[in-house]
């Protein structure tokens, strides 16, 4: 239901508040990361679309937030900017707005750390470029496969990386 937060504790609980949905992945960890600790915004407005990738990536250990719009993964983001790590986002949502959350993200200077990576069942070479040329890490294509979701985690590693030697140089 739209407009509601589901939380499951590591214990399966369930539990309602909020505007979208918080979990806390299991302990599976990485060479560099550990995956439960990498937090997640989901951004994809279909309930089914949005169960289903909830699902996978709850199965890769991350901890994910859902929310169903432009609007509030801005609000998510003015929140709990710092303490997320990756936004996945349905191109879609409309696509314009979509992509108008892109450009927002990549224009905010303490925003543009976290990657954001689009998703979308179009596999459009244009619409493809055009999310990258604006910013995104990532493009991946529906139905989503767990060993693309296994390794989101590589994308944020990167931005940091990054981050880092340009405060270096």
């Amino acid at each position: 239901m739209e407009g509601e937060v589901d939380k499951q504790n590591l214990s399966g609980h369930m539990k309602e508040s909020g505007n979208g949905k918080s979990v806390g992945g299991g302990g599976a960890g990485d060479g560099f990361v550990d995956r439960s600790k990498v937090r997640i915004l989901l951004c994809d407005n279909d309930a089914k679309s949005s169960q289903e990738v909830f699902t996978l990536l709850l199965k890769c250990s991350y901890q994910v937030t859902s929310v169903r719009s432009a609007r509030q993964v801005i609000d998510a983001l003015n929140a709990d900017g710092p303490e997320i790590d990756i936004i996945l986002s349905e191109v879609d949502i409309p696509m314009t707005k979509g992509m108008k959350m892109l450009k927002y993200i990549m224009r905010d200077k303490d925003l543009r750390r976290i990657p954001v990576i689009m998703m979308s069942a179009q596999d459009e070479v244009s619409i493809v470029v055009k999310c990258l040329r604006l910013g995104a890490a990532d493009y991946l294509v529906k139905p989503l496969r767990t060993n693309e979701l296994l390794n989101l985690w590589t994308h944020m590693w990167r931005r940091r990386r990054m981050v880092c030697l340009l405060l270096i140089f």
